[in-house]
């Protein structure tokens, strides 16, 4: 009787390991492969391109094959950090793959440069072109710092300077103008790209929050606002259904968490219509008061100041509002969010106290919109 029990415990025991084995050799056969052929293709495409001299005659061709090299390289550590069946090296490939492209793109453009230097120009400055509009695209209308725009503005001047340049037949100042306008340009770009890095590490959390309040406002079947920063627009739901989306206008510092009262900064988080004004308890045409600040606004505020990055005379601010009086065309509000008078009169009357209003910095990914936007 006993030997019995133990065969078929055996027995049990040998189909369980057995089953367990065929599930790990599924997993196994199902992990995707590294793209290691295609990253190392894309290696030498770029020191082919680099011995061809497209580091100097196709400078921003060859940029962009690097940059898509170093994003490869990423995208490969990052998936390999991670349990082997649950690895994805889509965008790995992807960036490896358009890398080699470029690479080939800047070795044949060098070679052809070389012995046209005019023609050679006229492609510098119409990727200069492309570059420019690529910054101004996304990140001309951030808050960025002074020195970000000063950068800028020289880049844009030396461009124009470059092009007068090569009417006139002057190449060589030509050239060096289209150096120094890339020079001061890249900068730019270097810091605004770096600004927005920082900024969409928030980026799981933002979604978090949008899924929650539309998830909320249909299991409530209620209303609920969520507010994009970054495409600077506002979507009422309902029941969970988007039914109406419109252009708004935010705080001048609109980027990041709003710190204190003054910092003309729009917050991000999970609020609450507490009240509905109309004119003359407001001075924005109608407003719908939030319960800024809440409870993490008060806890970040708190702790920002005890590690001295708020000025002492500085309190945390309140009367952050959803009013009227936007279409100005710029960012302009101490805080608060700006609709045209027509679409607050539209979002007025579908919503009441205590509808959720949540407030994102972007529900696109950083990745999404530069490619959007390619180099």
């Amino acid at each position: 009787m006993k030997s019995t029990i133990v065969k078929r415990i055996l027995l049990i025991t040998a189909l369980i390991i057995f089953i367990a084995g065929i599930v790990f050799l599924v997993l196994i056969l199902r992990t995707p492969e590294p793209p290691s052929k295609e990253i190392e293709d894309a290696r030498k495409a770029i020191l082919e391109a680099q011995k061809a001299g497209a580091d100097q005659y196709a400078l921003l061709q060859f940029k962009k094959a690097q940059v898509s090299y170093d994003s490869a390289m990423y995208y490969f550590r990052r998936e390999n950090e991670k349990i082997f069946f649950k690895r994805n090296f889509d965008l790995c490939t992807k960036n490896a793959v358009s890398s080699a492209k470029n690479a080939k793109e800047a070795k044949k453009a060098a070679i052809a440069i070389s012995r046209n230097f005019k023609s050679y120009l006229e492609t510098k400055i119409d990727s200069l072109d492309d570059f420019l509009n690529h910054f101004k695209d996304i990140f001309i209308k951030l808050p960025l710092d002074t020195y970000v725009f000063n950068d800028y503005t020289k880049g844009k001047i030396l461009l124009t300077e470059s092009k007068y340049a090569f009417e006139n037949s002057n190449l060589f100042s030509c050239n060096k103008k289209i150096d120094l306008a890339f020079e001061h340009i890249s900068k730019a770009y270097d810091v605004a790209k770096l600004l927005l890095n920082n900024y969409f590490r928030f980026y799981p959390e933002w979604m978090s929050w949008a899924d929650e309040t539309i998830n909320y406002s249909k299991s409530n079947k209620t209303n609920a606002i969520i507010v994009d920063k970054f495409s600077k627009k506002a979507y009422l739901y309902e029941s969970g259904v988007l039914k109406f989306s419109t252009d708004i206008e935010l705080g001048k510092n609109w980027i990041g968490f709003k710190k204190f009262n003054g910092d003309k900064a729009t917050p991000e988080g999970k609020y609450t219509i507490i009240k509905k004004k109309v004119d003359p308890h407001t001075k924005y045409y109608k407003a719908l008061l939030l319960d800024y600040p809440n409870i993490d606004d008060k806890k970040r505020f708190q702790e920002a100041r005890k590690k001295g990055l708020i000025p002492k005379n500085k309190d945390i601010g309140n009367m952050i509002e959803i009013h009227g009086g936007g279409g100005q065309g710029a960012n302009w509000t101490d805080g608060c969010v700006a609709l045209k008078n027509s679409d607050i009169d539209k979002i007025y009357n579908m919503i009441s106290e205590g509808t959720p209003v949540t407030i994102v910095g972007s529900l696109l990914s950083l990745s999404e919109i530069l490619n959007n936007n390619v180099l």
